[in-house]
């Protein structure tokens, strides 16, 4: 017999989006070609999100504002090359509870 406990700290697990390519690539010595990648939406943080999810985007108006503005910073950490807030930001992205504008 097998018997699984289920807690709050599983589901918060479970619930958890780790972004495990860009938080790869945000520890290394960041280069032109991470800020290019982190430029559009399809491959910058927001996008790894999206491929996990099993989605695509089809208009940036589909995304919550706050996942926009995640985005776009993360963006801008990329073109100073900084890998802590780099870092920082991902973990807010892959902590939010959705990035989809009509989702719960």
């Amino acid at each position: 017999m097998v018997r699984v406990f289920y807690t709050q700290k599983t589901e918060q697990l479970l619930k958890k989006m780790e972004l495990s390519h860009w938080r790869e690539m945000a520890q290394q010595k960041l280069e032109q070609k991470h800020q290019d990648l982190s430029d559009n939406w399809k491959t910058c943080a927001i996008g790894e999100r999206i491929r996990r999810e099993g989605k695509d985007l089809a208009n940036l108006k589909d995304l919550s504002p706050e996942a926009i503005r995640l985005g776009y910073e993360f963006s801008v950490a990329m073109q100073n090359r900084d890998n802590q807030t780099a870092l920082e930001i991902l973990a807010k992205i892959e902590n939010l509870g959705t990035i989809w504008r009509n989702e719960s």
